[in-house]
C-alpha cells in the first residue's frame, strides 16, 4: 500500500508543479518584448534585420501653425512637410506605415493602384468633417475621390492628394481632417 501512496504524492506533485508552471508562464508571457530587443524598438516599419530606434513626434507649439494647419492631424502635418518627422524616421519609412496602415497609396492616370511612387499620383485616406450645411461639392475640386459621406454628421471620406490638403483645409467651412485609422484586429 506504501507504493500506491508515493505514486499518488508523486502524481499530486507532478499536477501541482504544472499548475505552478502555468501559472509562471500566464504571468510572465504578456511581459516579455518578444522580439523587441534593446537595438529594435519601434513598433513602425521595421522588418527583421534592421535597427530600428524607438519613435516619438517632435515637439511643437500649435501657436506656430497657421489656422487652416491646426485643422490637421499631426500625421497629415508630417505628411506636408509642415512638421518634421520623429527623431530617426526616414519620409520613405514613413510613407511605407501610412501604406501599410493603408492610408496612403499611389494611383496611375486611370485610377487603378500603382506601385510606381514616381509616377504615380500619391494619395491619402481621410476624413473631412465640415460646417453644419456645407454642400459635399465643396471639397469636390480638392479631392481625388470621395469613398463614403455621412451628410448626418457632416463628414466626408475621401482620399486626397497631400498637395491638396493645406487648400482643403483653408476652406472656412472645413473643421478638421484626419487620417482614417485601419480597424485593430486581434
Amino acid at each position: 500500500m506504501s507504493e500506491e501512496y508515493s505514486s499518488f504524492y508523486v502524481f499530486v506533485f507532478i499536477i501541482i508543479a504544472i499548475v505552478v508552471l502555468g501559472a509562471i508562464i500566464v504571468y510572465a508571457l504578456p511581459m516579455l518584448p518578444l522580439g523587441v530587443t534593446p537595438d529594435n524598438q519601434s513598433s513602425v516599419v521595421c522588418t527583421a534585420g534592421q535597427t530600428c530606434s524607438l519613435q516619438s513626434t517632435p515637439d511643437f507649439s500649435k501657436e506656430n501653425l497657421t489656422d487652416a494647419q491646426k485643422k490637421m492631424s499631426t500625421d497629415l502635418l508630417q505628411l506636408t512637410g509642415s512638421i518634421s518627422l520623429p527623431s530617426g524616421m526616414t519620409r520613405d519609412a514613413f510613407e511605407a506605415q501610412m501604406k501599410q496602415d493603408r492610408q496612403l497609396t499611389w494611383v496611375d492616370d486611370k485610377g487603378a493602384p500603382s506601385t510606381d511612387t514616381k509616377t504615380g499620383l500619391k494619395v491619402v485616406y481621410i476624413y473631412i468633417k465640415t460646417r453644419e450645411n456645407t454642400p459635399q461639392n465643396l471639397v469636390y475640386p480638392y479631392v481625388w475621390n470621395i469613398s463614403n459621406a455621412d451628410p448626418a454628421n457632416n463628414i466626408v471620406v475621401a482620399w486626397v492628394e497631400p498637395d491638396n490638403l493645406l487648400k482643403l483645409a483653408s476652406l472656412e467651412s472645413v473643421q478638421s481632417i484626419w487620417t482614417v485609422m485601419p480597424p485593430m484586429t486581434n
